[in-house]
């Protein structure tokens, strides 16, 4: 009788606790659900989503901004302008920091040109997409506490954030979350819709992040080749002429010369550009109070 007694409050107990599991389960299910706020369904509506795509939609939204590489922005969405930018001198930023390449450029500014600059932080931050960033790219030899390696995935035939991506001028902090509003809204959607999740319209003021940054040796004074003329650069960027076909004539952006016609407040008042110093132990860090986007506060820095 005893032993039946122990054996039926197992049963209980076990019984308790795949039940109380359940209904703990099912609480957190409903703890999760998404309400949207009237700000959000209002641009819903505006894009006329359907109720049951929003919360997908809206969660991606509110996610910290992160980098995503230029290969989510080819396929169904920008087919032409990837195709073209990886002809671009862009597209190709990477592999000048290879040994062997760029000799006259290197030892114009007195780099060694044999040397292999692939790992070299101060290179990094302007040859790749999103270094030392939040999603950005990792160099060989990266790896994680537990040493897992890290290092961001090369594919020769699909140039990605190794190089000089669209997030790079299109993006304060990363294109995932705009990426969102673009797919949410089918390309209908204006400058001041998009810049809350972190796209920007300053683009002659972002190029400065590089092309004209104190720490880049390829200075105006060693050669006039390195004065930098956004007009005359931005033509070299997006060749898509030759690039349309069949495949992707259904990608071309309509709503491309309204939004010409805007002005974005990333326009007005051009957003601060990140400024860094490479520290003691040779890794890059950004100099506090020049990032132009802060992920705890979600606010965004103005010049």
């Amino acid at each position: 009788m005893g032993k039946m007694l122990k054996i039926l409050s197992l049963v209980l107990v076990s019984l308790a606790l795949v039940f109380g599991t359940g209904i703990e389960a099912d609480a957190k299910k409903k703890k999760k659900k998404i309400e949207l706020t009237e700000k959000e369904n209002a641009l819903f509506d505006k894009w006329e989503v359907k109720p049951k795509k929003r919360a997908k939609a809206v969660k991606d939204m509110r996610k910290k901004p992160k980098f995503v590489g230029a290969v989510k922005c080819n396929g169904s969405c920008h087919d032409a302008y990837y195709q073209a930018w990886t002809k671009s001198p862009h597209g190709g930023t990477y592999n000048l920091l290879k040994p062997g390449e760029r000799k006259e450029a290197k030892l114009r500014v007195k780099l060694d040109p044999e040397k292999d600059y692939t790992t070299t932080p101060l290179c990094l931050r302007c040859h790749t997409t999103g270094y030392r960033q939040k999603g950005g790219f990792k160099p060989a030899g990266s790896k994680s506490k537990k040493g897992k390696d890290t290092a961001t995935k090369i594919d020769p035939e699909e140039p990605n954030k190794e190089q000089v991506g669209c997030e790079m001028c299109h993006s304060v902090a990363g294109g995932s979350q705009f990426r969102a509003v673009m797919k949410s809204s089918k390309g209908n959607f204006t400058k001041a819709e998009s810049e809350p999740y972190g796209q920007r319209w300053d683009y002659s003021n972002v190029c400065t992040r590089c092309h004209t940054h104190k720490n880049t040796p390829f200075q105006p004074e060693v050669h006039d080749k390195y004065k930098f003329n956004f007009e005359e650069r931005k033509l070299k960027v997006h060749k898509i002429a030759d690039y349309w076909n069949e495949d992707n004539a259904d990608q071309k952006l309509e709503k491309k010369d309204d939004r010409a016609k805007e002005e974005g407040q990333t326009e007005k008042t051009p957003l601060v550009i990140e400024d860094f110093k490479i520290n003691d132990k040779g890794k890059l860090k950004f100099k506090k109070g020049t990032k132009p986007y802060n992920s705890k506060k979600k606010t965004f820095k103005y010049k």
